[in-house]
């Protein structure tokens, strides 16, 4: 496998995780991720020109000519088009870093008329955005909205965020309902109700490559095709419903004036046979695909056996070299699993050696108050410990078997020994 391959499937390795987590717990099957070695295969048809590996850190190169490009002449090809995707590793800090260049400067370029499309929020979270942008919710209730929608740490997209609100920038949530994605992900769209394949968008299930590419990473799970279907219909949802959240913004009469940049996984948008394709279908509008590439991204981060296809389609417009980073700061936790319960939070499972564990935490406790905060449900905890950093002590009050008792706990990083 190419290594520009690997880098476009490790956002949906990722997203693909908590999809499987959410099925497991309504009782489907899904195939474990297999930790083995990744197979080699070069990928030729990405360039003609241009060996994508060897994009050095720094540079733009437009794949179709194999030529370098200016951040600023990039910029100027850009604004000929309405839409810009820019794919991400999620947990690749100058992937994020990358987005937000392109999105000052197209915003600067036209000030007003550009909105942003993240995969990162489900359609139904879209009024809480509005409210966040016009500044009527708190950071709190944001991030709950942010956790809700998704699960990955929110400061590699802090740049990003803080600017769409400081600009008062139209935030477009694209993704399908968590309840649409359970229900597609457990049955297939063979076996929704009339009514929920009423609610789908148009499906075109005839691309032979995203489905070749599909199979390939599905396969690399270690279970062979079995169960397939139902995880390709959830992916051709994902992208389907993104591809018709975009063109129903761009084509009403709020965005009927407005250009849209993109974020989501590389594999969402690269290769063009994601939502690029699927909305052009709609909405035959200019666009452009960019990809952050990462020569040193880590072997390790693959854990999956992938042989990939041979697609005879160029990887994107244009690929930025950068270098793979993740977040320096490490959060802090307390080492609990939870869940809901009638005054407060109950508690079902510890991790060994973690705060909780040398606090005295025991799975069964009911958390009522941390720090002196009050905690009614699972994300007031989640907040209150996010607040913390290495060494703070604090307390917590549980009740256990009936009693009420106070522990203290030291709060520890992710990254402490």
């Amino acid at each position: 496998m190419s290594r520009a391959y690997r880098n476009l499937i490790a956002g949906l390795i990722l997203v693909t995780f908590f999809f499987a987590a959410s099925c497991a717990k309504q009782g489907l099957k899904v195939p474990p991720q297999n930790p083995n070695s990744v197979e080699k295969r070069s990928l030729s048809s990405e360039s003609p020109y241009q060996n994508v590996e060897e994009i050095e850190e720094g540079k733009i190169v437009h794949l179709p000519t194999g030529l370098e490009v200016s951040e600023e002449r990039l910029i100027d090809l850009l604004t000929m088009a309405r839409i810009t995707y820019v794919g991400e590793v999620h947990d690749s800090l100058e992937d994020h870093r990358v987005q937000f260049k392109i999105l000052k400067s197209l915003w600067e370029r036209f000030p007003d008329k550009v909105v942003v499309g993240m995969e990162m929020f489900r359609r139904p979270a879209q009024p809480k955005l509005d409210q966040w942008v016009a500044g009527k919710l708190s950071d709190k209730d944001f991030l709950k909205i942010w956790y809700e929608n998704w699960g990955v740490n929110e400061d590699y997209y802090k740049e990003i965020l803080a600017f769409i609100q400081e600009k008062k920038i139209p935030l477009i949530a694209l993704n399908a309902s968590q309840e649409m994605e359970i229900k597609v992900g457990m049955k297939g769209m063979d076996g929704l109700s009339e009514n929920d394949k009423k609610a789908l968008p148009q499906i075109d299930r005839e691309d032979p490559y995203h489905r070749q590419a599909l199979e390939a990473i599905f396969k690399g799970h270690g279970s062979g095709t079995k169960g397939f279907e139902p995880f390709y219909d959830t992916m051709l949802l994902w992208d389907e419903t993104m591809a018709e959240s975009i063109v129903d913004y761009l084509t009403s009469s709020e965005g009927a004036d407005k250009r849209m940049v993109v974020f989501a996984g590389g594999f969402h948008v690269g290769y063009g046979f994601g939502i690029p394709r699927r909305v052009f279908r709609r909405l035959p509008d200019p666009y452009k695909i960019i990809i952050p590439y990462a020569k040193d991204f880590p072997e390790e981060k693959q854990m999956l056996d992938v042989t990939a296809p041979d697609l005879p389609l160029p990887l994107s417009d244009f690929v930025w070299g950068v270098r793979y980073r993740e977040l320096d700061n490490k959060k802090v936790r307390l080492g609990v699993f939870i869940e809901p319960f009638q005054a407060g939070i109950r508690v079902t499972d510890v991790l060994p050696k973690s705060s909780a564990d040398v606090a005295g935490i025991q799975t069964g406790d009911i958390i009522v108050s941390f720090d002196g905060q009050i905690i009614d449900e699972p994300f007031d905890l989640t907040y209150a410990v996010g607040q913390k950093t290495d060494g703070d002590r604090v307390k917590l009050k549980i009740i256990r078997n009936g009693k009420s008792l106070e522990a203290e706990a030291i709060m520890k990083s992710s990254g402490h020994p």
